[in-house]
């Protein structure tokens, strides 16, 4: 009996009712000839069980490589991620959303290359095309260089499993949105960058299944919140979080009367949240150093280039 090799890179998709996308998403990995990997997919509590459809539709070269589980109840994308990159055997992570596909094997090599030739380097951010092979307007980073930057962006990134698990993953109280930005504030506390490589490319097909920008705004200030009461020295998160409110309140007034929907989730139920968050948050909370908070300006600011092993 053959053994399968150890993967070198473990790919993780996690999906929920968007079957013509996942099937999409796991045929481009046939791109990797030349990279051994694995993926495991997560069906999170999709109406149509992904297990009734994919092996039939898939790339039959594919499928064994692909390991398929479920969850019978939405547990959301940071708590699917962190089952995901715990059930991962390789040492790098490729995440990918389910509404994206690869665009060549080069971009992917590229960010395996440097994980592996620089240890200061956590995670690798790719650049995204729309689905007609244009750069999409919004990018993880405006530069057109390799350059170290404040975050990577969920649709694609390939980060190192073992530091991610040694932080404890992503916080899955945020549910959705906002979830790989706090991670990357912890991992640089820690002494690891991230890298966005432009040429690097992800194709992302934004899906509007599951999709609600009045929930994507209002998740994202509540997650930007909850990152200050988890991470922040006392100081800055005294700052930070009325600031948040805000601007939240401008936003998302401004949103309702753009879509013409009456405002449902005002300032007052993001004050809700957090009072009802607050104590469970206290008891994990660790402050991140303000030299970490520095570093994170100036990397936002800069955008340092990235040439390598100094």
């Amino acid at each position: 009996m053959t053994l399968n090799p150890i993967p070198i890179l473990s790919i993780c998709v996690a999906t929920r009712n968007r079957p013509n996308d996942i099937v999409r998403c796991i045929n481009s990995f046939e791109l990797l000839k030349q990279v051994e990997f694995e993926v495991i997919v997560l069906d999170d509590a999709s109406e149509i069980p992904v297990a009734t459809y994919l092996f039939e539709k898939v790339d039959p070269d594919l499928t064994s490589k692909i390991s398929l589980f479920r969850n019978e109840q939405n547990q959301g994308c940071p708590a699917a991620r962190n089952q995901m990159v715990k059930l991962a055997k390789a040492s790098y992570v490729l995440g990918i959303d389910d509404d994206a596909e690869l665009f060549d094997a080069a971009s992917i090599e590229a960010a395996i290359q440097v994980l592996e030739t620089d240890s200061r380097i956590g995670a690798i951010a790719f650049s995204q095309m729309t689905s007609e092979r244009t750069l999409f307007p919004g990018q993880p980073s405006p530069q057109s260089y390799n350059c170290y930057n404040p975050w990577y962006i969920g649709y694609g990134h390939v980060l190192r499993r073992d530091i991610f698990v040694e932080l404890g993953g992503y916080r899955e109280i945020f549910v959705a949105y906002y979830e790989e930005a706090e991670l990357c504030a912890r991992m640089l506390d820690r002494g690891y960058y991230v890298v966005y490589l432009p040429d690097s490319i992800i194709v992302h097909h934004h899906s509007s299944v599951g999709r609600d920008p009045l929930k994507c705004l209002s998740n994202s200030y509540r997650n930007k919140c909850y990152a200050a009461l988890y991470n922040q020295p006392l100081l800055l998160m005294l700052c930070t979080i009325p600031l948040h409110v805000l601007l939240y309140f401008w936003t998302h007034q401004t949103l309702c009367y753009k879509r013409k929907k009456r405002l449902e989730k005002g300032p007052q139920w993001l004050v809700r949240e957090l009072m009802t968050a607050a104590r469970s948050i206290y008891l994990e909370r660790k402050a991140l150093r303000w030299s970490t908070y520095y570093k994170l300006y100036k990397i936002k600011q800069n955008r340092p280039k990235y040439e390598g092993v100094a």
